[in-house]
C-alpha cells in the first residue's frame, strides 16, 4: 500500500470516527437516563481518542514519519447502557433505541473497515493500529448488541410495534 493510499485510508477512518463522535455525543445529550448519558459520553470520548490517534498517524505520514500507536488500557464497558428504571419505562423511548441501532451499524462498519485494512497493511505499525482499533470497535459493538437484544422485544411490546 502506497503512502498516498494509506493517507486515504486514514482519512476514511477519521470520518468514521467523527460519525461515531457525533452520534454518541447527541445521544448523551438527548437521553434523560443518567446511566445512558454516562455510557454514550464514554463512547463519544473513545471515538475522539481513536480520531486523535488516526490524525497523529496521518500527520506523521505527511512528515514521512511514524508515531507510536497506543490507545491505552482496556475497554471498561461491562455494564448495561440503560438503568433499570429506564428499562421499566420504555414507552416513547424511540430516540435511545434508534441510537443503539445506529451505533450498532457504525461499530460494525468500523470494525469491518479496520479488519479489512489490517489485513491489507504492509507496514507493521499500521497493521497494529488497525488491529487495536478493530479490537476496541468490536468491544463497543458487542456491548451495543447485548443491550439491543436485551431490550428489543420489551421495547416492541411496550410501543405496540410488532414487525412480524
Amino acid at each position: 500500500m502506497t503512502m498516498d493510499n494509506m493517507k486515504k485510508v486514514l482519512i476514511d477512518a477519521m470520518e468514521i470516527e467523527l460519525n461515531g463522535i457525533e452520534l454518541y455525543k447527541t445521544a448523551s445529550q438527548k437521553t434523560d437516563d443518567r446511566q445512558a448519558q454516562q455510557v454514550f459520553d464514554f463512547l463519544s470520548k473513545e471515538e475522539i481518542k481513536h480520531f486523535k490517534v488516526l490524525k497523529s498517524n496521518y500527520d506523521a505520514l505527511e512528515r514521512g514519519e511514524y508515531v507510536e500507536i497506543k490507545l491505552g488500557g482496556e475497554n471498561p464497558l461491562n455494564k448495561s447502557i440503560f438503568s433499570d428504571e429506564f428499562k421499566r419505562n420504555l414507552l416513547g423511548k424511540s430516540y435511545e433505541f434508534s441510537a443503539i441501532s445506529t451505533g450498532l451499524l457504525l461499530e460494525k462498519n468500523s470494525l469491518e473497515f479496520y479488519r479489512e485494512h489490517k489485513e491489507k497493511a504492509e507496514d507493521l505499525k499500521i497493521k497494529d493500529l488497525f488491529a487495536e482499533l478493530e479490537k476496541w470497535e468490536t468491544a463497543h459493538y458487542k456491548m451495543l448488541l447485548n443491550e439491543y437484544n436485551d431490550l428489543k422485544e420489551q421495547y416492541w411490546e411496550v410501543n405496540n410495534f410488532f414487525p412480524f
